[in-house]
């Protein structure tokens, strides 16, 4: 019996990716870029896509207490966001809707990030 090469490959493929036991690396990004929404106004999805990335960069540099990326960034989530309810008006009500609640979803995320980069406030 003759085994075609991808079903090797597939195998091979199969077993590497259970090397390593359970360890596996936490998800990468916000809970709400991860599950993101799709609309039916390619405007509304590029929105989303811009949003989504801007917003875990942002995250990201407030980690990593990267003030020159923070300042860089800062301007450009302000810009995307000054753009929802145009994007918004191209939608269904319904979609609307679900874009504005994802859209406050994901900047309370954003804030509850950054508040806990900040760390505990100091007692005066």
């Amino acid at each position: 019996m003759k085994i075609p090469h991808t079903t090797i490959i597939a195998f091979a493929l199969f077993a590497l990716a259970g090397c390593g036991g359970s360890k596996s690396e936490p998800p990468s990004g916000l809970p709400a870029t991860r599950k993101a929404p799709t609309f039916s106004s390619a405007a509304a999805n590029d929105f989303v896509k811009n949003l989504s990335q801007t917003a875990n960069d942002y995250v990201a540099a407030v980690k990593a207490k990267d003030v020159a990326k923070i300042n860089t960034l800062t301007p450009k989530l302000a810009g995307i966001l000054k753009t929802r309810q145009t994007v918004a008006s191209t939608l269904k009500p319904d979609e609307a809707g679900k874009l504005m609640g994802w859209t406050h979803a994901l900047l309370r995320q954003v804030q509850d990030a950054a508040t806990a980069a900040a760390g505990p406030p100091i007692a005066l």
